[in-house]
């Protein structure tokens, strides 16, 4: 009953006709029932036909309405948690695993076409067990990359490198037991979900260098906490860094990569190989194409709501605040949140002017 309401307002905010009416309401439902109905930020009693509704009903005239549900229905992207945990099920075998094979290739000089030989050696096994899996946050899902593959042990994963030192203690103890010359480990797999713009991971502002893999690097070589007992002198042997995202855009692959340059050119007693990676990337074409919809971009300029302009969310180019954090412009979002990097008309919180078609929850917040 609930969902015929919400469809005949739908049907009354749009202004359709009955052939409208019954092409559109066959793909209203099946994006709700596919994908868009699991978002888990939706308050208590609201899917995505109600939402919907909601949002359309804030636009002032029919064609604005219509530009704005072309505009869902065309250039959308929604991360399901099927697709997120896909990501997650093959970064072993598409991002770990070739580091750890061309590392092993190289350790034992040998051809890197010969997979089997290189996979089944004693030298691959002890490298893989001198990694070490940190996630980054939350959304790392740590736990459940460490479950897709069996070779990986629970005492090589972290769910955070602020870690206790009986933690360490044990993870030492651990992979002596595993009988390995060097007690230590050399590799480094950071994990995380997404990004968008980089700056949350490594960014320099007013105030030198900040960020989350800037803080990882600062305790293992500058502050030298407890995660820097875990790793190898790098007097004796280069550590490895390789930084995995499940989504990124390529903008912020090409941003960390630079940062991340220009900070160990800036400290050469870092000496580290690196990689910024991602399993699904999204090209520029996908903010290129929203800037071309120049409808909609009017649409967004109109109804915005400013006061989501904080400390936090200035920290990135805000010259265009409707186009999202740093300007990313996408029209991206992940099943458990939508990211502030995404376009506001499409987020914004339940307490401001406009409500967004998926309100997001905000973590960083002024007093």
């Amino acid at each position: 009953m609930r969902l015929k309401l919400a469809e005949r307002l739908l049907v009354e905010t749009m202004g359709w006709k009955p052939e409208q009416v019954s092409k559109e309401r066959a793909l209203i439902q099946a994006m709700a029932d596919f994908k868009y109905d699991e978002y888990q930020q939706f308050s208590p009693g609201i899917r995505y036909v109600e939402s919907l509704v909601r949002w359309l009903k804030q636009f002032e005239t029919i064609e604005e309405r219509q530009v704005a549900y072309d505009f869902v229905k065309d250039q959308l992207i929604f991360f399901s948690n099927d697709q997120v945990t896909h990501l997650v099920n093959i970064t072993y075998a598409d991002k770990i695993n070739p580091v750890l094979m061309g590392k092993t290739a190289s350790v034992i000089n040998i051809n890197p076409l010969w997979v089997r030989k290189i996979f089944n050696s004693t030298t691959y096994k002890v490298l893989l067990r001198r990694s070490l899996f940190i996630g980054l946050s939350d959304g790392s899902k740590i736990d459940q990359l460490r479950r897709s593959n069996v070779r990986i042990s629970n005492e090589q994963v972290l769910s955070t490198y602020s870690i206790s030192e009986e933690k360490v203690a044990d993870m030492l103890i651990e992979l002596k037991k595993s009988k390995i010359k060097d007690h230590k480990f050399n590799t480094i797999f950071l994990i995380d979900d997404f990004t968008a713009s980089g700056t949350s991971y490594f960014r320099k502002g007013a105030k030198g260098w900040g960020g989350k893999i800037f803080k990882f690097l600062s305790a293992l070589f500058i502050e030298k906490s407890e995660i820097s007992k875990l790793i190898n002198d790098v007097e004796v042997e280069i550590i490895e860094l390789h930084i995995i995202f499940y989504v990124a855009t390529q903008d912020a692959l090409t941003r960390l990569n630079d940062n991340i340059k220009d900070f160990l050119l800036e400290n050469p007693q870092i000496k580290i190989i690196y990689s910024v990676q991602a399993i699904q990337i999204i090209g520029d074409i996908v903010k290129e194409k929203v800037l071309q919809n120049t409808d909609f971009v009017d649409l967004i300029k109109k109804y915005y709501d400013g006061s989501i302009n904080d400390s936090h969310y200035k920290m990135g180019k805000h010259d265009e605040p409707y186009l999202g954090f740093n300007e990313c412009c996408l029209p991206l979002i992940l099943n458990h949140n939508t990211p502030n990097n995404s376009l506001p008309i499409l987020w914004f919180p339940e307490d401001k002017a406009y409500t967004g078609l998926f309100p997001r929850v905000t973590r960083h917040k002024d007093e």
